[in-house]
């Protein structure tokens, strides 16, 4: 499904909402590589509002409410995410759930990608096919190059980590100089990581990567 296919796309936007399509969606469209995610960003209308909107036209699940995500099913459509703009914060509980998230459907969506792992998954695309790149991930993207957008994103998440080697190893980059330093003096802090969470990283490693590049970066 493309955003322009998504059926509460006009109501959305006669509401005032800005329709977007974030991350690995458009980090696919630019590799030319086609991509089962879609993940939906929608800013300019309040998380309430949005859920009642949206259940007009499929169902709803809103288990990931309180941090800014729904989920929405279409009928005889596949599950997609749908959040509003959102900033993280570590809470100092450490690994992936130490994070305080505030989402605000007036954040502007540059906000929201400031708090991606890397440049190459820190792009926007809306409804009219302008590109929010704030951080340089399509030229990035041509040099084939892995850079951190924050540099506290690895002690923030442990994980980004091995999700770096997983990207160097599935699409043939390489792991920019100052962020694979960063890696290699976070590196002790995996054991934060729930070893499920690791599995499925190390999986996409075999499963879609060059094994021998995963395992040399490992």
């Amino acid at each position: 499904m493309s955003l322009q296919d998504l059926p509460f796309k006009q109501e959305v936007e006669q509401l005032g909402g800005k329709i977007y399509s974030v991350g690995g969606a458009v980090r696919d469209e630019f590799l030319g590589k086609e991509s089962k995610d879609l993940d939906v960003l929608i800013s300019g209308i309040p998380m309430d509002q949005l859920e009642q909107v949206l259940s007009k036209y499929g169902r709803v699940d809103a288990v990931g409410k309180s941090f800014g995500v729904l989920k929405f099913r279409p009928q005889g459509g596949e599950e997609i995410d749908i959040a509003i703009p959102r900033t993280e914060k570590p809470s100092g509980e450490g690994g992936h759930k130490g994070f305080d998230v505030t989402s605000d459907h007036a954040l502007p969506i540059e906000k929201d990608l400031e708090r991606r792992d890397f440049t190459i998954n820190a792009i926007a695309k809306d409804t009219e096919d302008n590109i929010i790149d704030p951080y340089g991930g399509q030229e990035d993207l041509k040099n084939k190059i892995i850079i951190i957008v924050n540099p506290e994103a690895f002690s923030d998440d442990p994980l980004r980590m091995l999700r770096a080697v997983q990207f160097a190893s599935r699409f043939g980059f390489n792991i920019e100089p100052e962020t694979m330093k960063m890696i290699q003096g976070t590196a002790e802090r995996i054991k934060e990581i729930p070893a499920e969470r690791v599995l499925t990283e190390l999986d996409k490693i075999l499963d879609k990567g060059n094994i021998r590049v995963g395992v040399q970066l490992l």
